[in-house]
């Protein structure tokens, strides 16, 4: 007999429910990108973490591609203390009184004040007044009186300065701002003093002073010449008749300086010149100025030697 196969009828799916629709996936920026240390692509090379390798035919080149800062140089001390010296020159430049005092006090005024004198000379005399009190000086010419005034002040200044650094040596001879360390068994000095005086603004004074001791004047040449030493008469002639007065005083007083003004322009012409021998100031006139530098020599000589010439004149 066949063998008939049965099948059984199975039962129907069970319909599922539809799936939700689930809302779409913000997009999320892209990840930025991480900055490789490798270096640049370079034609016909092969980059590795450290180096860079070059072909240039069958030879390889190695480079290293880190950063090389550059070496620091030592200077020896002899160069050192060049640098030093250079350093040094810009900070004790010779100045004078009024420019010292310019420079650190730039707020207070100097008065200046003239006086007239015999045979149309002018004197000047320049005031400063610092914390209550005056400080003067006098001169013929008006930035001179400055320079004395202002000269004054910073002496009695410098003069304040040594004075307390000695009460405060006699006081505390060893007096020295400590600094404790960790343990606190050890003492060292808490660090190089400190101070507000303008020491380098008195050193530049110093040295302007002694180049006026030494007569010195700096020269555009290289080449210094040797100027001749002018030494004075040690004896008044005794008959100075006939000695020109301007050549007896250059003789007896060498290096005296004169300063030539034209007191009337219109015709006749009058000059004045002027001088100043052991702080004392003579004037002359004329019509000339040779011969207002002859008066001038002639009163010099009236006043240091009692000779007037104009007395042989009238005789």
């Amino acid at each position: 007999m066949e063998k008939v196969e049965t099948y059984k009828q199975q039962p129907p799916l069970q319909q599922q429910p539809p799936l939700q629709q689930q809302p779409p996936l913000q997009q999320q920026p892209p990840p930025p990108p991480q900055q490789s240390t490798m270096p640049p692509l370079v034609a016909n090379c092969v980059t590795t973490p450290d180096k860079l390798i070059k072909y240039d035919g069958d030879i390889s080149i190695n480079e290293d591609t880190k950063i090389k800062w550059p070496v620091k140089r030592r200077f020896s001390r002899k160069e050192r203390k060049k640098r030093l010296n250079a350093q040094m020159r810009r900070l004790i430049c010779p100045k004078s009184s009024l420019m010292v005092f310019s420079e650190l006090f730039k707020d207070i005024p100097i008065h200046l004040q003239e006086h007239p004198l015999h045979n149309a000379c002018m004197s000047y005399t320049a005031t400063l007044e610092i914390d209550g009190q005056m400080y003067c000086g006098n001169d013929i010419s008006a930035t001179q009186a400055k320079e004395k005034a202002c000269e004054k002040y910073l002496r009695i200044m410098f003069e304040k300065k040594l004075s307390e650094q000695s009460e405060k040596k006699r006081e505390s001879p060893m007096n020295v701002e400590m600094e404790a360390v960790e343990n606190g068994s050890v003492s060292k000095p808490k660090g190089p003093p400190q101070e507000d005086f303008p020491w380098p603004h008195f050193v530049s004074l110093a040295m302007h002073n002694l180049m006026n001791q030494w007569k010195i004047q700096p020269v555009e040449s290289t080449v210094i010449k040797p100027q001749p030493k002018i030494v004075a008469m040690k004896k008044f002639p005794e008959n100075p008749k006939n000695c020109n007065p301007i050549q007896l005083i250059n003789q007896m007083k060498p290096g005296v300086k004169y300063i030539e003004t034209i007191i009337s322009a219109k015709f006749p012409l009058l000059f004045q010149v002027t001088c100043v021998i052991d702080d004392i100031p003579f004037t002359g006139q004329g019509s000339t100025k040779k011969a207002a530098k002859k008066e001038c020599c002639i009163a010099a000589v009236k006043y240091f030697w009692q000779f007037d010439f104009h007395a042989i004149d009238n005789n």
